[in-house]
């Protein structure tokens, strides 16, 4: 918003600016309003977000600037339905047009501050500011600030959102609506919503035929005292015609006159008081609703954490099982050892008597056992790269449907799919190939130790043979047996495929978890408003 305010200390600063002792609690109080956010898609979390915003405001707008700076104006804001005649009002008290009024629904599209030019410093640094434009004009009474709102009702749901949020900077409310439009349901539940708030407010009537005053004036009485305003002003503004421009004198100089009054610098005071005073009253009530919002937030973070980890487990937990069914080795792997291991195959050698080996066995044709063993090892590599990223993608759609949920809260962090079948096929690619890389280190140190497999088969080779036989290639592990006299290797290669390939489906969840944990939803800070409104409570 546009302004010409300076915010150069006024000479006159000095004296009426004091400190209120609970200005410190308030202001870390409005610090923690504004981080509370209800990401989650929990019931009631709209009009928490709502909530949590008008408490902002309310806190930001109205209460900071009155313990900072308690000689400000009050802020009267005209508020009320579309074609209720705010911006005419307003225009007619003042005596000129200021904010633009017409037949063009809204009107008013930039809220408008009206204010003496002598307050002008007063309201230099008041947050409303970056709400409405300010210009300065004569015609407002003393000690007063006229705010034109946009409609409460509204098309447009941006200027019905900035309404709501320019009623929390009021001190007084000053309701404007018509004979046709005074029944409708929106303002009357704002105007609850501010007598609950202890907003101060007024209602004006406004083009009010002759032949129907009566009995309006008496329905809309009625109505008032039913909301606990029996008290509250009315004013009544008879339909004057056709016009344009201002409004004729008679039918405003109730309302300018009543205005005047209220614009007293001590009867000000008093208004800004008393509303002030109200919104203690509510405050605290609010505050712990969000404090309980933030920690139902909280804990259905810590239900998704828990249900998306529970997901991508089972989907693990299933894979080793099938690992261990020797699944990954059935088709080419198993093929390729049966015609490779066969009497006259280049692998016989391996499945015979090692004494054999140990009696006399040169090593003669270790090249081309060690390209046919690592042939073995790439098919099988390949096969569990097609189990894990299938497992991978049924842990990732289990997530997606726990939280999915209803009443879950997780469907707004489902905006796509976190991990593509391009990267995940990568991902997996890139962890089987590191199990494989350890497992010829672990060829390696076997054939430093010596032994038949040393004369037998290369690291390549006897890499390749260990993966075949720790994925569930049976006659790769009875060849292994006899190598290197017993299964400690061959087991030790298995269960780090089973490690692998249960962390790489659980890497799955990773960044549905990294969605969630950036939304910061920690039970503490509801906790912490909780503390802040016991602390408002006892300097009250």
């Amino acid at each position: 918003m546009t302004s010409d305010l300076t915010t150069r200390e006024h000479p006159a600063a000095r004296h009426v600016r004091g400190r209120s002792p609970i200005l410190d609690v308030v202001t870390d109080l409005h610090e923690d309003v504004t981080a509370a956010s209800f990401p989650l898609d929990l019931p009631g979390a709209p009009d928490l977000r709502e909530l949590r915003d008008r408490v902002e405001t309310q806190i930001g707008a109205h209460l900071l600037p009155r313990l900072k700076r308690e000689a400000g104006p009050a802020v009267v804001v005209l508020g009320g339905s579309t074609g209720a005649g705010k911006s005419a009002l307003l225009n007619s008290v003042v005596g000129r047009e200021v904010t633009e009024a017409g037949v063009i629904r809204p009107t008013t599209t930039e809220p408008l501050l009206a204010v003496r030019e002598e307050d002008l410093w007063l309201v230099a640094e008041h947050p409303i500011t970056e709400l409405a434009d300010v210009v300065a004009e004569e015609g407002v009474p003393a000690g007063l600030a006229l705010l034109d709102a946009p409609d409460l009702d509204s098309v447009l749901e941006g200027n019905r959102r900035l309404s709501n949020l320019l009623l929390e900077t009021a001190d007084l409310w000053l309701f404007v609506t018509t004979a046709a439009r005074y029944g409708d349901a929106v303002p009357w539940r704002v105007l609850q919503q501010a007598r609950e708030r202890g907003i101060t407010v007024a209602v004006l009537l406004n083009r009010v035929p002759r032949r129907v005053l009566g009995e309006v004036r008496a329905d809309l009485m009625r109505r008032m005292a039913d909301l606990g305003l029996g008290e509250a002003p009315l004013f009544v503004v008879e339909d004057v015609g056709p016009h344009e421009g201002l409004l004729p004198d008679r039918a405003v100089e109730p309302v300018r006159t009543w205005l005047t009054l209220l614009g007293g610098r001590n009867t000000a005071k008093g208004v800004v008081r008393r509303t002030t005073q109200g919104v203690w009253g509510t405050l605290r009530d609010d505050l712990l609703r969000l404090a309980d919002g933030i920690t139902a937030q909280a804990m259905a973070a810590g239900t998704l954490r828990q249900r998306a980890e529970h997901a991508v487990d089972g989907a693990a937990e299933a894979l080793v099982a099938r690992l261990r069914t020797g699944v990954a080795t059935q088709g080419a792997p198993t093929t390729r050892w049966l015609t490779a291991a066969s009497s006259g195959g280049v692998l016989a050698p391996l499945t015979g008597d090692p004494a054999r080996i140990r009696r006399g066995w040169r090593g003669g044709g270790v090249r081309a056992r060690s390209v046919t063993a690592d042939a073995i090892g790439a098919e099988t590599r390949r096969a569990l790269v097609s189990l894990v990223g299938d497992a991978a993608a049924d842990g990732a759609e289990a997530l997606r449907e726990a939280w999915s949920e209803p009443e879950r809260g997780g469907t707004g962090l489902l905006t796509d799919e976190a991990v593509s079948p391009a990267d995940r096929d990568a991902r997996v690619e890139a962890a089987v190939a590191e199990w494989a890389r350890r497992t010829r280190s672990t060829a390696e140190e076997l054939l430093r130790a010596g032994g038949p497999a040393a004369k037998a088969l290369d690291p390549n080779g006897l890499g390749g043979l260990l993966q075949a036989a720790a994925a569930g290639l049976d006659g790769a592990a009875r060849a292994l047996r006899s190598l290197l006299g017993g299964e400690e290797a061959t087991t030790r290669v298995a269960e780090d495929l089973y490690r692998t390939a249960e962390s790489a489906v659980r890497d799955e969840a990773t960044p549905y978890l990294d969605r969630l944990a950036a939304l910061g939803l920690r039970s503490e800070a509801g906790a912490g408003l909780r503390l802040r409104a016991s602390e408002l409570k006892g300097h009250l």
